[in-house]
């Protein structure tokens, strides 16, 4: 499994790739090829400096402008450019754009925009905010244009192009996504899974062998957990696993009548990746704060776990088995997502 990180010292490397043998081969490939990231961020990072985000960069940015400019432009021309008018065709056009997974994100002013000022709203990074401006000006140029208040366009509407990053060029929301996920936010966390993407993120502080203020605690196993988990849901049943694999942990735990962690009590989700740590992980030698978490521990306090996580690792995913991720946790519907509507500005 292709880890993803900028800088990581060598020995912190080591400790995470032997992390990640525990997990048994077959294992780890099925996850790879389910499309688990493993993202290590460190120090000021956010996960638009990771090379991971190559994923999400737009392709063909090109002949997509091309396609949008040459419906968008004469379908303004023939609608009057009346203040009235303004809400009706931004939403039209956000849904257009919407259906067409386009890469260009709808914004709607009142007044001229300091495209200064919209760049660092947008948290675009100061070495990339003149290739985006230029950008946003040449994608808005059939309907807009810098005048010295700053841009307008003929209808108060116009485009936000894809965001320039060290590895490729994201769409808005995306970069945004990416940009707002911080090595702060990660460590606070101690690491992260986030299903619906296919990532899991961890803060290179707590990789190392009892680390800080976490002993022996091993948070890439953890997290990988989770991933694991959410694959196996993925699955179909006749695999043995899908609806199968989430009724029989869930029969675990709530047999379950004590954990070899206060985490693994939160929920059902927890409980998994804290027994599949606990299953993969030998006693520690050094500070540990939770020293029951390895796997004979929990043969002893959850041996039906014990033998269900012993069966999963000692048989061998099939080579068409395919999983589907879930579905994104979003707003209930009707509630404005700010993260997918249109951007308002003054």
């Amino acid at each position: 499994m292709k880890i993803y990180a900028n800088q990581l010292p060598v020995q912190t490397r080591k400790v995470l790739e032997r992390d990640l043998r525990a997990f048994p081969e077959p294992w780890r490939d099925f996850l790879d090829d389910y499309g688990v990231q493993l993202v290590v961020l460190d120090g000021q990072e956010t996960l638009a400096d990771s090379p991971a985000v190559a994923r999400e960069a737009v392709q063909d940015e090109a002949g997509w402008k091309a396609r949008v400019q040459s419906l968008v432009a004469p379908a303004l021309q023939s609608v009057e450019p009346a203040p009235q008018v303004r809400n009706a065709l931004v939403d039209q056009l956000h849904e257009f754009l919407e259906k067409q997974s386009s890469p260009f994100r709808v914004a709607s002013h009142h007044s001229p925009v300091d495209l200064d000022q919209l760049a660092s709203q947008r948290n675009v990074s100061p070495q990339y905010r003149q290739a985006w401006k230029d950008e946003l000006l040449s994608l808005n140029a059939p309907w807009g244009s810098l005048g010295p208040e700053g841009f307008n366009s003929s209808h108060g509407i116009f485009l936000l192009p894809p965001v320039p990053t060290a590895h490729g060029r994201l769409a808005d929301r995306d970069y945004q996504n990416a940009v707002s996920t911080t090595a702060q936010s990660v460590a606070e966390a101690l690491g992260l899974n986030r299903g619906a993407e296919q990532r899991v993120l961890l803060h290179s502080r707590y990789l190392d062998d009892n680390a800080p203020e976490i002993g022996g605690y091993r948070v890439a196993i953890h997290e990988l957990g989770h991933a694991l988990d959410y694959a196996l849901e993925g699955l179909p049943d006749s695999t043995g696993y899908g609806r199968h694999h989430k009724e029989a942990v869930l029969a675990c735990f709530e047999e379950a009548k004590s954990y070899t962690s206060d985490r693994a009590d939160d929920n059902v989700r927890e409980f998994f990746a804290e027994s599949v740590e606990a299953y993969l992980t030998q006693p520690s030698a050094g500070f540990d704060f939770r020293v029951e978490n390895h796997r004979e521990a929990l043969r002893q306090r959850n041996p039906r776990m014990a033998a269900y996580l012993e069966h999963l690792f000692q048989s061998v995913p099939g080579q068409d088995w395919v999983s589907h991720p879930p579905a994104p946790v979003g707003l209930p519907e009707g509630f404005p997502d700010p993260d997918k509507d249109p951007v308002y500005l003054n």
